[in-house]
């Protein structure tokens, strides 16, 4: 009899484990952190304005703008939201060798050929050796500007 009154314990207790393993998510990003801060103003960056385009930067414009660490892909998603993901390669992981939008708007390594899913807004990876998505920059809408941040 004892041991019916420890089961549901037991089970409660392996349910609670469970739950809290499933609940702890943790970046594992193969691109190390950089600082982000762009604010684009929509009205001047008229090519963000449709539903499936893209914009790449790479260099600050100026002393306060941080573009992560290889440079920010801005996207504006085919649900009609914006995300930003780093240009670096996850697989490659290096400054330098940077994703390249394709015409079917997707993001293309020239170096490994993954292929990565963009207009979703999620950046994982649909072919190719990486197993990596694309890092995620936090895009907050204001007006006619989007904040950029990490």
């Amino acid at each position: 009899m004892r041991l019916q009154h420890h089961y549901p314990v037991k089970i409660g207790l392996g349910l609670l484990f469970l739950i809290l393993l499933l609940g702890c998510t943790t970046d594992t990003s193969t691109i190390p952190l950089a600082p982000v801060n762009l604010q684009v103003n929509l009205l001047q960056a008229t090519n963000l304005t449709a539903i499936g385009a893209t914009e790449s930067y790479i260099t600050a414009s100026t002393t306060s703008e941080e573009l992560g660490y290889g440079g920010l892909l801005v996207v504006h998603t085919l649900n009609d939201t914006y995300c930003a993901f780093d240009l670096s390669c996850p697989y490659e992981a290096l400054q330098t060798i940077r994703v390249i939008v394709q015409s079917d708007l997707t993001a293309k390594c020239p170096v490994c050929g993954s292929v990565y899913r963009i207009m979703d807004g999620t950046g994982w990876p649909i072919s190719g050796p990486s197993r990596h998505k694309l890092k995620q920059y936090h895009v907050y809408p204001d007006g006619n500007y989007l904040n950029i941040i990490n």
